[in-house]
Protein backbone atom coordinates (compact mmCIF):
# COMPACT_ATOMS: atom_id res chain seq x y z
CA UNK A 1 0.00 0.00 0.00
CA UNK A 2 2.88 2.36 0.62
CA UNK A 3 3.94 2.22 -3.03
CA UNK A 4 0.40 2.89 -4.26
CA UNK A 5 0.13 5.88 -1.91
CA UNK A 6 3.53 7.23 -2.98
CA UNK A 7 2.83 6.94 -6.70
CA UNK A 8 -0.69 8.38 -6.38
CA UNK A 9 0.43 11.41 -4.38
CA UNK A 10 3.10 12.17 -7.01
CA UNK A 11 0.49 12.13 -9.80
CA UNK A 12 -2.61 13.93 -8.51
CA UNK A 13 -5.54 13.88 -10.94
CA UNK A 14 -3.75 11.58 -13.38
CA UNK A 15 -4.51 8.04 -14.45
CA UNK A 16 -1.84 5.56 -13.38
CA UNK A 17 -1.31 2.07 -14.75
CA UNK A 18 0.22 -0.52 -12.44
CA UNK A 19 0.89 -4.17 -13.24
CA UNK A 20 0.85 -6.69 -10.41
CA UNK A 21 0.50 -10.33 -9.48
CA UNK A 22 -2.56 -11.82 -7.82
CA UNK A 23 -1.36 -11.46 -4.23
CA UNK A 24 -0.91 -7.71 -4.60
CA UNK A 25 -4.25 -7.39 -6.40
CA UNK A 26 -5.93 -9.31 -3.57
CA UNK A 27 -4.55 -6.83 -1.03
CA UNK A 28 -5.61 -3.84 -3.14
CA UNK A 29 -9.14 -5.26 -3.50
CA UNK A 30 -9.36 -5.78 0.27
CA UNK A 31 -8.10 -2.26 0.94
CA UNK A 32 -10.58 -0.73 -1.52
CA UNK A 33 -13.54 -2.69 -0.11
CA UNK A 34 -12.41 -2.45 3.52
CA UNK A 35 -12.31 -6.24 3.91
CA UNK A 36 -10.22 -7.92 6.57
CA UNK A 37 -7.14 -9.81 5.42
CA UNK A 38 -8.61 -13.01 6.90
CA UNK A 39 -11.99 -12.69 5.15
CA UNK A 40 -12.65 -15.44 2.61
CA UNK A 41 -12.14 -14.40 -1.01
CA UNK A 42 -15.41 -14.10 -2.92
CA UNK A 43 -14.02 -12.32 -6.00
CA UNK A 44 -11.99 -13.56 -8.95
CA UNK A 45 -8.37 -12.75 -9.64
CA UNK A 46 -8.43 -13.23 -13.40
CA UNK A 47 -5.22 -13.19 -15.44
CA UNK A 48 -4.89 -10.16 -17.74
CA UNK A 49 -7.95 -8.47 -16.22
CA UNK A 50 -8.22 -4.71 -15.89
CA UNK A 51 -9.03 -3.66 -12.33
CA UNK A 52 -9.94 -0.05 -11.67
CA UNK A 53 -9.37 1.65 -8.33
CA UNK A 54 -9.76 5.26 -7.28
CA UNK A 55 -7.22 6.67 -4.86
CA UNK A 56 -7.96 9.58 -2.54
CA UNK A 57 -6.07 10.64 0.59
CA UNK A 58 -8.77 8.76 2.53
CA UNK A 59 -7.90 5.48 0.78
CA UNK A 60 -8.81 3.33 -2.21
CA UNK A 61 -12.27 2.75 -3.65
CA UNK A 62 -13.30 0.02 -6.07
CA UNK A 63 -14.42 1.34 -9.47
CA UNK A 64 -14.33 -1.85 -11.57
CA UNK A 65 -12.95 -5.34 -11.21
CA UNK A 66 -12.03 -8.23 -13.47
CA UNK A 67 -12.71 -6.60 -16.84
CA UNK A 68 -11.48 -8.92 -19.59
CA UNK A 69 -13.47 -7.41 -22.46
CA UNK A 70 -10.20 -6.45 -24.17
CA UNK A 71 -9.65 -10.17 -24.78
CA UNK A 72 -12.94 -10.73 -26.65
CA UNK A 73 -11.43 -10.09 -30.08
CA UNK A 74 -8.71 -12.67 -29.43
CA UNK A 75 -11.29 -15.45 -29.37
CA UNK A 76 -12.34 -14.80 -32.96
CA UNK A 77 -10.84 -16.99 -35.68
CA UNK A 78 -9.07 -14.58 -38.04
CA UNK A 79 -8.32 -17.31 -40.59
CA UNK A 80 -11.95 -18.26 -41.33
CA UNK A 81 -13.28 -17.43 -44.80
Amino acid sequence: MNTVNEVATRHPGQQIVMVAHGGVLDILYRAATRLDLQAPRTWELTNTAVNRLLWTPQGLSLVGWGDTSHLDALGQDETST
